[in-house]
């Protein structure tokens, strides 16, 4: 393309602002909603949009064309880097959670969708906890409105650079969704690969139980003892903890089964999730879905136990048994086989590991970091597109 082959530019600003419902025909009145099950019971290839985007496919279409679809409630209305609006064309589905818009003549509804999510809601929206916006409410909505050939050019380019940023985005979602495989790779093969001999975990450590006060006793709760959950364990690799989202009191520890145990000590989770691992960094006491693991003598790293009973996980998991939840009992904990090395042997293993954790985690970290730039970058360039 030579400069004289470039589109020209949008004309001047600003565009003259008019309500959404000048711009749009509501067509709420013929959508039909249906529940997972009933949408399980009829697959084809028409895309079911909810709230949020397309959430299933189903056999037949309700309506079909270019249209704008826009959250009527439970949307993401107060996070400005997740789409409230969306251009369909096709067959489609929808149901009520979603409102459902025709472009009138000489309106581009890619347009109107990009201006929609450039929209601040909260002056629209009612409801505390589940965001909905009428009908009424909606068709009062400001939107931009230039020339049908401006709105056709700024969409043409605002699609060709939020596709690339949303490349961009799904890579990192992909790099993510290995990172579990990644770290779990890291923990075996070190474990695997330390040799050693197999030990009980009952003659290795002392294994202590946990308990809950009653929560309506508020004189139970405090900060004078770090009072540890399965909810804070970490979900991922084994990490340092030190205190739960709650403590107890002294009064609160006497009044439970939970026993303070000291620093240095083992926190595995036994209930709804098992398998969690945590590194006590001080005194602590855990509830009933927890088990504190204190070393009996000198000969064990705590990291390298830590490493390796997150590794047989799941095979705690499996022996796991109870009617309601999973669960594991002191016995079947303590006959859980771990394979120790020497101490040395503990500790060159631990060290690796841990520190390729540590790379995993930062690469983690920077992609969380990148992510949050190009949300940024997204929400820029489509405002800076609208003229907001």
């Amino acid at each position: 393309m030579t400069c004289h082959d470039r589109p020209p530019p949008p004309p001047p600003r600003p565009w003259p602002v008019v309500p959404l419902g000048a711009l749009v025909e509501c067509l709420d009145a013929a959508r039909v909603p249906l529940n997972r099950a009933q949408r399980a019971q009829r697959p084809g290839p028409v895309p079911y949009h909810g709230a949020s985007g397309v959430t299933g496919h189903v056999d037949q279409a309700l309506f079909d064309g270019a249209l704008v679809l826009l959250g009527e409630d439970g949307a993401p209305f107060s996070d400005p880097s997740r789409d409230v609006a969306f251009f369909h064309e096709g067959p489609l589905w929808a149901g009520n959670h979603v409102h459902v818009l025709r472009p009138r003549a000489g309106v581009d509804g890619r347009f109107v969708a990009h201006a929609l999510n450039t929209l601040s809601y909260g002056p629209y929206v009612e409801g505390a906890t589940r965001t909905k916006l009428t009908r009424a409410r909606m068709n009062s909505l400001p939107v931009p409105c230039p020339s049908l050939a401006c709105q056709r050019l700024v969409a043409d380019r605002l699609e060709g650079r939020l596709q690339r940023i949303d490349g961009q985005l799904r890579v990192l979602d992909r790099l993510d969704a290995l990172g579990p495989e990644q770290v779990r790779a890291i923990i075996t093969q070190a474990i695997g690969a330390a040799g050693g001999t197999r030990r009980l975990l009952g003659h290795v450590f002392d294994i202590t139980g946990g308990g809950t006060p009653a929560t309506t006793h508020a004189a139970y709760w405090g900060d004078d003892v770090a009072w540890i959950t399965p909810a804070d364990l970490p979900s991922g690799p084994p990490a340092v903890v030190a205190r739960g989202l709650r403590g107890l009191s002294a009064a609160g520890l006497a009044a439970c089964r939970a026993t303070l145990v000291p620093a240095g000590a083992l926190v595995v989770s036994t209930r709804a999730p098992v398998g969690r691992v945590g590194l006590g960094c001080g005194p602590l006491a855990v509830s009933q879905g927890c088990k504190a693991l204190v070393p009996r003598g000198h000969g064990v790293d705590l990291r390298y136990a830590a490493l390796a009973l997150w590794a047989a996980g799941p095979e705690l998991r499996r022996r796991a048994g109870g009617s309601v939840f999973p669960e594991v009992d002191t016995l079947t904990l303590a006959s859980l086989e771990l394979t120790f090395p020497a101490l040395a042997g503990q500790r060159q293993v631990a060290q690796a590991a841990w520190a390729r954790l540590e790379h995993v985690a930062a690469q983690a970290g920077e992609r969380a970091r990148l992510r949050g730039l190009l949300h940024e970058y997204r929400i820029a360039v489509r405002r800076s597109a609208m003229g907001a």
